[in-house]
């Protein structure tokens, strides 16, 4: 029977990933944007691990695991919020192949990204990108 893989494993590759296509952008996980003092910065949270369960005889046939994480890109010019987004729509909207390096990466069968909204925060002085991406897994 396979397993789904640790969220350890998707939270490293997904860390090399996006700071691989953004640097020198620094790249955080479940950052606090309050603290921030760069002018540009880009966030990242898993939000869903989803591998299909099947029932009766055949529950070792698994299909794909299909991890959602959203990326979130803070700037304090909303261009270099665009810039910065479409550099990751470039380089992960239907990659496939080894995500997040020879370090930490994982084998995906593809990667799904799509653009949610985008806003500005008067508070922060901050443009808000907001991105979502699915990666597929094969298990």
């Amino acid at each position: 029977m396979t397993t789904q893989q640790n969220p350890v494993t998707y939270a490293k590759a997904i860390q090399a990933a996006l700071t691989t296509i953004v640097t020198p952008v620094p790249v955080y996980a479940t950052f606090n944007r309050n603290f921030a003092t760069e002018p540009k910065f880009v966030t990242w949270m898993l939000r869903n691990i989803h591998q299909p369960v099947y029932t009766g005889s055949y529950q070792s046939v698994k299909g794909i695991d299909t991890p959602v994480f959203q990326i979130s890109i803070f700037t304090q010019v909303i261009e270099d919020g665009f810039t910065i987004s479409n550099q990751i729509l470039q380089s992960l909207h239907g990659y496939s192949g080894l995500f997040g390096g020879a370090t930490y990466g994982i084998q995906i069968s593809k990667a799904d990204v799509q653009w949610l909204y985008n806003t500005y925060d008067n508070d922060e002085k901050l443009g808000q990108v907001i991105l979502d991406c699915t990666l597929d897994i094969p298990t």
